[in-house]
């Protein structure tokens, strides 16, 4: 007879739009059961804890208290982007698996506290780089893990989604001490996307950035920023990012070898010698055209995540991964600060 899997009890950290989006995924896992809600205000919790049928949460104003809540094992953090790191760093040291909205972070030192605090716990973490499991990247990294464009020398990816009032968050988000940049807030899924496609680390970069002549949305920062990336393995690449633009969500793909070209749901490929060499071989999957996080894939990533505590794997979206990615923005910034050629650091401590 199989043992009974134990029951992962899950604590919601925040109860805006992305928290309820992790509820109703975190609903359809087997094995897991949201038990506690917490928010600055109590009734938030409640209303939460109401609005999506958890009769059996706990609703809590006070995050340590939630930390004590018997029976939780996983704390999902869905706050405003700086309460990120002090919130991580509890639930590490409350010795909690931690799933984790990105950014996780604004700046490097808060980034390396973390690293160090959830190393020392040895707790797993998830960040919400959840693009990983869409249809397209799933595709495109079983065609790159095939050979079918050889090896790849050219990457590009991008980010282009107005986030202004019609959007849940924007309130919060225009301002620079919230939101941090362009790439932080928004485009980051964007950056982690080629550099998990791509397979291969980025040791530098350049870039530039601007905000629109009369910045009808206000924003605080450069909502638009192109960047210029130079990989490990000597392949180079663009992340381009617009969260000022007025136009669908748009998340283009192009990735080009020496053996063919994906080009988001299509290839073309020397493998294939009855394909016309003027016309592309479509793939049909889902893609990543839509801002709303209920048609985010948080499904695939949380299932994967829940498997990688009841087996001991690290998860690939851990947060010595996604580390990385922040490193990357924060050269960026200085390329764009310092107007030059900018190396990217290793963050301390990330295995």
């Amino acid at each position: 007879m199989m043992a009974k899997k134990k029951m992962l009890g899950v604590g919601i950290v925040g109860t805006g739009w992305v928290a309820g989006a992790h509820i109703d995924n975190f609903k359809q896992i087997d094995g897991c059961k949201v038990v506690a809600v917490s928010s600055r205000k109590l009734e938030r919790a409640e209303s939460k804890i109401a609005t999506h049928g958890l009769d059996e949460a706990a609703p809590y104003d006070d995050f340590g208290a939630l930390l004590k809540h018997e029976g939780l094992d996983i704390v999902v953090i869905c706050t405003p982007h700086p309460s990120h790191p002090a919130e991580t760093i509890a639930a590490a040291r409350a010795g909690k698996h931690v799933v984790i909205e990105k950014p996780v972070a604004l700046n490097r030192q808060d980034l390396r506290r973390m690293v160090a605090a959830v190393n020392k716990a040895r707790v797993k973490t998830s960040v919400c780089f959840e693009l990983r499991w869409i249809g397209l990247c799933k595709n495109i990294k079983a065609i790159l893990d095939q050979g079918l464009i050889g090896t790849p020398f050219y990457a590009e990816t991008s980010y282009f989604h107005g986030v202004g009032p019609w959007y849940p968050q924007y309130e919060w988000n225009i301002q620079k001490r919230m939101a941090g940049d362009a790439l932080l807030t928004a485009g980051c899924h964007a950056l982690d996307g080629i550099i998990w496609l791509m397979g291969s680390r980025v040791v530098e970069v350049a870039a530039m950035s601007n905000t629109s002549k009369r910045n009808p949305l206000k924003y605080q920062y450069d909502p638009n920023s192109v960047v210029i990336l130079k990989f490990a393995s000597g392949a180079i690449g663009k992340v381009a990012t617009s969260i000022e633009c007025r136009q669908p969500y748009l998340f283009p793909v192009l990735l080009q070898g020496d053996k063919g070209t994906i080009w988001n749901d299509q290839v073309s490929t020397l493998d294939w010698p009855g394909l016309h060499k003027d016309k592309w071989a479509r793939i049909p999957t889902d893609l990543p055209d839509s801002g709303d996080v209920a048609d985010h894939p948080y499904l695939g990533q949380l299932e994967y995540f829940v498997d990688c505590i009841r087996h001991n794997r690290r998860p690939h979206n851990d947060l010595n991964n996604a580390a990385h990615v922040h490193e990357v923005i924060f050269a960026v910034n200085e390329a764009i600060r310092t107007r030059k050629t900018v190396k990217v650091k290793a963050t301390a401590g990330a295995e």
